[in-house]
């Protein structure tokens, strides 16, 4: 599985890039990147069909913890997903 740290995450953003929000959504209500997509952990599995086999995905979640085992998920389920390492947590605190 494939990783990438909140730095070389960073310097992705504004570039065409798909990424996946797995946390809740009152938490990507309350503050989220304008690119990313809302895909809670708990209703993806159901929404599969909505991802693109030859899309690399960047998996974001509140501390990196719950994008590592989605990301495998994905990985195992033919996807290219890369789990962004700290998440959310992380990007709050490399942006101050």
């Amino acid at each position: 599985m494939q990783s990438i740290t909140i730095q070389d995450f960073r310097s992705l953003l504004g570039e065409p890039i798909a990424i996946l929000d797995i946390r809740d959504k009152g938490a990507y209500k309350e503050n989220h990147l304008p690119e990313a997509i809302s895909m809670p952990t708990t209703s993806l599995p159901n929404r599969l069909d909505e991802l693109d086999k030859n899309t690399t995905y960047y998996i974001l979640s509140h501390s990196g913890r719950r994008s590592e085992i989605i990301a495998e998920f994905l990985n195992n389920q033919g996807f290219q997903a890369i789990h962004v390492i700290g998440g959310m947590k992380a990007l709050k605190t490399a942006a101050a």
